[in-house]
């Protein structure tokens, strides 16, 4: 077993024993199981129907509770617990629960609240980008790209104009793996993150140094920020071109046809009529010519142009050309700003399945740091490094040379993680998809890092947050109360509930054993507290 695995199991013997060792009397015994007082006041508190100060109300309570946790008894008997339907219900709740402890939630907020704010306005840039070798490479690999870059960067400094360096590098048969871009747009989580980090912080008018990304090294010029204009919905019918090698006259006669159907629409002719009986978009033409909110840079230029243009709902343009066809537009609606909360939750997914999660989780990845008494060796780290500079982490001489390594890399919990510790764990979770060498190890060290924080915080859950296996055990049960109250009650008829409900109630109390601690139950309210 790995040494990792191992570290891991001791903790957990260790959580276990802490566990064990904290006093929680039984409150009673329901078919041969002890149920702790903890959990009878927990359900009791949650419920927050019972009165302690009346006997009554307590005892009320009793008989409901011991009634559950015979149904449960009687789930259990028949193995429902035992069933792979259950077991994955229950496994893919307590990884939700498990994620909802271990994040740092007012951290997460802030960070997507950040990415929507950056919404509000577009970058408008330049760039010249110079283009590293394609798949995986080695930092000796990028000196002589990110020269070409500076040398075009001192260029434009000494007062060549920015177009003009790009395009001569471009029409300069010596620089193949340069483009230049005269006009782009820039949107959160649409580029690059370092690419995008350096867009977003610059000001109009300003030259970048060389920025790199997976692409290569990116010579910027930050032209204009502009309002974000938010998303419109329109209604569209297509006069389409028969084919892509179209006459000027098959270009007149789409055209005419167009024509034709916009002078209807202005006569006042039913938009959504028109676009079910002449559009060629067959797609939305069934459904009046109606196509999702979009916004910029989402659909072709002359029809986002034209979209955003109209002003009024329910005006109409006249036919714009694409290379699709002829279209005539009508305005359904436009959301200037779209609120918080409905981009809230596609920001969060988007950041947490790309390399930007570890922008959204770096808040918690830091607090624990900090819990576990994380200590970073970085000499260790620099022997890695240089390794990386001769080989990819994921080459077999990279890792046959790493795992001989024995210093210390990291320390947690007083525990000691070495560098081999590190190697075998790139060998088995390569998972990034940075192609520069030294990019790659840091991603996936950082990875390292929270895989070890988080599994130390997992095993300290029922420790440090007494709820949590009070909340994993009644959706246990409520599954088992579920299925088998179904199976025996709620799946006959109505007028048949009540008599088998009370029959199975008193087949429950004949079936299994049930015994209370009288004493606690007497004095419960000096348990309340504890």
């Amino acid at each position: 077993m790995k040494r990792i695995g191992m570290l891991f199991i001791s903790l957990l013997m260790l959580t276990t024993v802490e566990a064990k060792e904290k006093k929680d009397p039984v409150v009673m015994t329901v078919a041969g199981k002890e149920i702790p007082l903890s959990e009878f006041i927990y359900i009791a508190k949650k419920g927050n129907t019972v009165d302690f100060n009346n006997k009554k109300s307590v005892a009320d309570y009793l008989e409901l509770f011991k009634i559950y946790k015979l149904k449960v008894a009687d789930a259990e008997a028949l193995s429902i617990h035992k069933a792979s339907k259950f077991e994955k219900e229950l496994n893919d709740y307590v990884k939700q629960l498990q994620e909802s402890y271990l994040s740092d939630k007012a951290f997460e907020d802030s960070v997507v609240r950040a990415v929507y704010d950056q919404m509000k306005f577009i970058p408008e840039f330049k760039q010249i980008l110079f283009y590293l070798p394609r798949g995986e490479i080695l930092p000796k690999d990028t000196v002589a790209v990110y020269e070409k870059a500076l040398d075009a960067y001192n260029r434009i400094k000494n007062g060549e104009p920015f177009d003009s360096v790009g395009q001569s590098l471009v029409n300069d048969l010596a620089h193949s793996d340069v483009i230049y871009v005269a006009e782009k747009r820039a949107y959160p989580l649409q580029m690059a993150k370092m690419l995008e980090r350096k867009v977003f912080s610059m000001n109009p008018g300003e030259i970048s140094l060389p920025t790199r990304s997976m692409l290569g090294f990116h010579l910027i010029k930050l032209e204009h920020k502009i309002p974000n204009p938010g998303k419109v919905q329109v209604a569209h019918i297509l006069s389409a071109f028969p084919s892509s090698n179209i006459t000027d006259e098959e270009v007149e006669q789409v055209r005419i046809k167009s024509d034709s159907i916009y002078r209807l629409a202005l006569a006042g002719e039913d938009f959504s009529g028109l676009a079910k009986q002449y559009s060629n978009d067959t797609v939305t033409g069934k459904r009046g010519g109606v196509l999702p909110y979009f916004g910029l840079d989402e659909m072709v230029e002359p029809f986002e142009e034209a979209a955003f243009a109209l002003e009024h709902i329910g005006d109409i343009s006249a036919p714009i050309r694409t290379r699709y066809g002829f279209h005539i537009l009508k305005l359904i609606d436009k959301k200037a700003e779209i609120p918080f909360e409905e981009m809230e939750s596609s920001i969060y997914e988007f950041m947490k399945r790309s390399d930007l999660n570890f922008d959204l989780y770096r808040g918690f990845d830091e607090k624990m740091k900090v819990r576990h008494g994380y200590v970073f060796y970085p000499e260790a780290y620099a022997e890695l490094q240089r390794l990386a500079d001769e080989y990819f982490p994921t080459d077999t001489s990279f890792y046959y040379r790493g795992i001989e390594m024995t210093k210390p890399l990291i320390r947690l919990d007083t525990i000691d993680f070495w560098q081999n510790d590190f190697v075998d764990y790139i060998s088995r979770k390569p998972i990034s998809a940075k192609t520069l060498s030294v990019d790659f190890m840091r991603e996936i060290f950082d990875l390292f890092v929270r895989e070890i924080v988080t599994e130390m915080e997992r095993e300290k859950l029922e420790k440090d947050y007494p709820e949590y296996n009070m909340i994993v055990k009644e959706y246990y049960d409520g599954i088992l109360l579920f299925e088998i109250s179904n199976k025996r009650v709620w799946r006959h008829p109505a007028e048949e509930q009540e008599k088998l409900e009370a029959e199975w109630i008193k087949e429950l109390n004949e079936k299994y054993p049930v015994t209370v601690n009288k004493k606690i139950i007497k004095n419960i309210k000096k348990y309340l507290n504890r």
